[in-house]
């Protein structure tokens, strides 16, 4: 079981800051007539695009980690989402700096919800991939690529997204390089999808999982299970030690498959947010 100290915490969300700013780069390849960029906030980044895209991909993540913060910087990235019609959201470690939260508080941030981060060491035991009855496992090579992002849209439709957000986190997916895309079948028809993305930190290399669903249909039948299996082996054939993954509180499906895979529970986000204010 990993134990998770304020240096594993560092790590992970140093990937969780990587991953939003190379979405966010691909956001800006998606929609080159809309201006999206990242900016740095306290030891974190902001990443803005198109506000119908939502927090999911405009929001802060890694605030306040190993550095005070103040209030005086959060103003001005405050002031950069007001300006592009945007809500300021923020993702916060349990782990981040004391005056995160006081700052959060006296600029009159709410609570909106939670996000579980977990992690898994990785051993040569992960190279022996487990099959599960029934499905296969495909990595997409480039010129298969276009199949992703309707399978993945196709297992999240049902949870009441927007499809253009949909559409887009996968599309991001697909245009990054340090990203492997993977599409999961079972008896020739497609049932699921999911992405693994080998990303460097200051601290080590993290194979981080993400964009997983299963179509409706096939949902109980060990999907997921044999996605997160077959990229725990291809990260460990990647020489990465440390994988990591997140999950919503409420989605126990899915916690329950991830914890079954030897993920532990690392630490829990709070989810934030300010309501924007109308343009001056």
């Amino acid at each position: 079981m990993l134990l998770t100290s304020l240096e594993t915490a560092l790590r992970l969300e140093e990937t969780d800051k990587l991953h939003i700013t190379r979405q966010i780069e691909a956001c800006a390849q998606l929609f080159p007539d809309h201006k999206s960029f990242t900016v740095p906030i306290g030891n974190g980044a902001a990443g803005l695009t198109l506000p119908s895209l939502g927090q999911k991909l405009n929001r802060i993540n890694g605030y306040g980690m190993g550095v005070t913060v103040s209030e005086k910087d959060l103003a001005r990235v405050e002031d950069l989402f007001t300006r592009n019609g945007l809500e300021t959201g923020i993702s916060l470690c349990s782990l981040a700096d004391p005056s995160a939260v006081e700052v959060l508080k006296s600029r009159g941030y709410q609570v909106t919800g939670f996000l579980n981060s977990y992690a898994r060491a990785l051993t040569d035991e992960d190279l022996e991939e487990v099959n599960v009855e029934g499905v296969s496992v495909i990595r997409l090579s480039t010129d298969r690529a276009q199949e992703f992002t309707p399978c993945s849209v196709s297992g999240y439709r049902d949870g009441g997204r927007p499809e253009l957000l949909l559409e887009t986190v996968a599309n991001t997916a697909v245009l990054r390089t340090d990203t492997t895309l993977y599409i999961a079948t079972v008896e020739g028809k497609t049932a699921g999808s999911a992405t693994l993305a080998l990303i460097e930190t200051s601290k080590g290399g993290v194979a981080h999982l993400c964009i997983d669903s299963t179509l409706p249909e096939f949902r109980g039948r060990g999907i997921q299970t044999a996605l997160l299996k077959a990229r725990l082996a291809d990260a460990r054939r990647a020489g990465y030690e440390l994988a990591s993954i997140t999950a919503r509180p409420g989605n126990g499906g899915s916690c329950r498959n991830i914890e079954r895979a030897g993920f532990s529970l690392a630490y829990t986000k709070t989810r934030f947010a300010r309501a924007r204010k109308c343009k001056p």
